[in-house]
């Protein structure tokens, strides 16, 4: 409730600004707070087990959700942005859209995506949205500008909106705010 993500998403609708859409918002700690380091590394793989094999097989039986990519993003904000920019680049056969909130790339970034930043006009074909986000304020920052400066030596499409600001609910329900609009159309 903090995010106030229902309240933006619902004027975003009643302003016909967005589309109807299933929002999911899974906790993104698959490894307890406090956990050894090498543990901690397992954390994203392991919440991106979790949200593929358990959460959207369930969201996708219980609720009438429209199935295939072109159906589906992925977004977050801060560590869940992270998460989000991995998982997204890594399954492009089941998100159309992605959207990292204050957060950077992993410093292997090159190595791991070399594929996806390779192969630009498939990377681009596959995404009809792009999204990156964080406030100048934000220690994030630093790394978020050198993300996107990457994608655009490497000719990849995305937004990159630096706003003015630390990482906070405030910036990010702008950037939920400017993103959701774009998806689904």
């Amino acid at each position: 409730m903090v995010g106030y993500a229902n309240f933006v998403l619902d004027n975003l609708l009643a302003e016909k600004k967005a589309v109807p859409m299933i929002v999911v918002m899974p906790f993104g700690h698959a490894v307890p707070f406090g956990s050894p380091p090498e543990l901690q590394a397992k954390n994203t793989p392991l919440f991106e087990e979790y949200l593929l094999k358990d959460v959207m097989p369930l969201v996708e039986s219980t609720y009438r959700a429209a199935a295939g990519r072109e159906n589906r993003a992925i977004a977050g904000l801060s560590m869940g942005g992270g998460q989000s920019l991995q998982i997204g680049l890594r399954n492009l056969d089941r998100f159309s859209a992605l959207a990292v909130f204050s957060a950077s790339a992993p410093a292997d970034f090159e190595t791991q995506f070399a594929e996806v930043l390779g192969n630009s006009r498939a990377t681009n074909t596959k995404l009809n949205a792009f999204w990156i986000g964080c406030g100048k304020q934000d220690p994030a920052f630093p790394r978020a500008q050198k993300l996107s400066e990457l994608l655009n030596a490497k000719q990849i499409k995305h937004t990159f909106r630096a706003s003015e600001g630390p990482h906070t609910y405030t910036e990010w329900r702008k950037y939920l705010a400017e993103f959701a609009p774009l998806l689904f159309r």
